[in-house]
């Protein structure tokens, strides 16, 4: 049986249970699932997620704190919680063998169970602790890496006993430590730093990372048939306005309308950059290229007014 896991708080409370949901409904079989949380009392997970027929144990886990100092968490549209993968060991059963880690902006489009059971024989095979999926190029120069590879921790595919056993966590605090000014990508830099290079590489399907642009407000995404994980890895998520307005969000929006019955999740910090972006679309007329247009309108005033007190 799959072990899956995710950290998160209750800023994400909400894309965290529609991307948990997109997993459950795509599964053959049963899994047990992990969430580390900063309060789980502030987690009111849908019951459609809690009697799932895939689900075969939920086990929630409250962050531990500590001394740890969170760095450049303050401001940016992370929280501290994007380091909390980094303290798994204190909360995880230590019988675990693997298992996979899933950012909460991931949408599952495809049943993941036989090509993570592929990845794990090749993992157990092997000297590395972790597989993952490397970008392009290293997204952050200033890390000094030896090696050019560069990986999105997004998804990982962890062996948890080897984790352990090279003590990771104290490995990847004393960095964080070391290197704070180096940090661009938070946790997933300190990551590539203490790996730089040394992992199996993950099919891009188990990653396959979508960023908003321009284009695709009118182009309609087609998928190729491999894809897996959906990773909304961009700025511009799909449960914020522009992100709403781009094609490229119906993965999301469609599983959070089965899991929710409400027709758009909108979600942003920055309510002028909002406000800013429905004049647009507003006197533009490209609302009207969108599902359900009024709904929208009443949605982002609902939103707006609800920013205000």
């Amino acid at each position: 049986m799959l072990n899956f896991l995710y950290c998160f708080d209750k800023n994400y409370n909400i894309q965290a249970s529609v991307s948990i949901y997109s997993l459950l409904e795509n599964l053959n079989e049963k899994i047990d699932l992990y969430i580390i949380h900063e309060n789980s009392s502030d987690l009111n997970l849908p019951v459609k997620i809690k009697n799932h027929r895939n689900l075969n144990t939920l086990n929630l886990y409250d962050f531990k704190k500590n001394s740890f100092t969170f760095p450049k968490v303050e401001g940016a549209h992370v929280s501290e919680a994007t380091y909390y993968r980094f303290f798994i060991e204190n909360h995880l059963p230590s019988n675990i063998d693997y298992i996979t880690y899933l950012d909460a902006d991931i949408v599952t489009v495809k049943n993941p169970i036989e090509i993570i059971e592929n990845q794990i024989i090749e993992l157990k095979n092997s000297n590395y602790i972790i597989s993952v999926n490397s970008e392009l190029q290293s997204q952050n120069k200033s890390l000094k890496l030896r090696n050019s590879k560069y990986f999105n921790a997004g998804v990982m595919l962890i062996d948890y006993k080897k984790w352990k056993n090279k003590n990771m966590l104290k490995n990847l605090v004393e960095i964080t430590k070391n290197r704070t000014e180096d940090l661009v990508f938070w946790d997933q830099d300190v990551l590539n730093i203490y790996f730089d290079g040394e992992y199996l590489e993950l099919p891009k399907f188990l990653n396959y990372k979508l960023y908003s642009s321009p284009y695709q407000k009118k182009q309609k995404i087609v998928l190729d048939s491999e894809v897996t994980f959906v990773h909304y890895s961009g700025k511009f998520k799909p449960w914020s306005l522009k992100g709403i307005e781009n094609s490229f969000s119906i993965f999301y929006q469609e599983i959070f309308r089965s899991l929710y019955s409400v027709k758009y999740h909108l979600a942003d910090n920055w309510k002028v950059n909002t406000l800013k972006d429905f004049s647009k679309i507003i006197f533009s007329g490209r609302i009207f290229r969108l599902s359900y247009p009024l709904t929208l309108i009443v949605t982002v005033v609902k939103f707006l007014m609800n920013k205000r007190k």
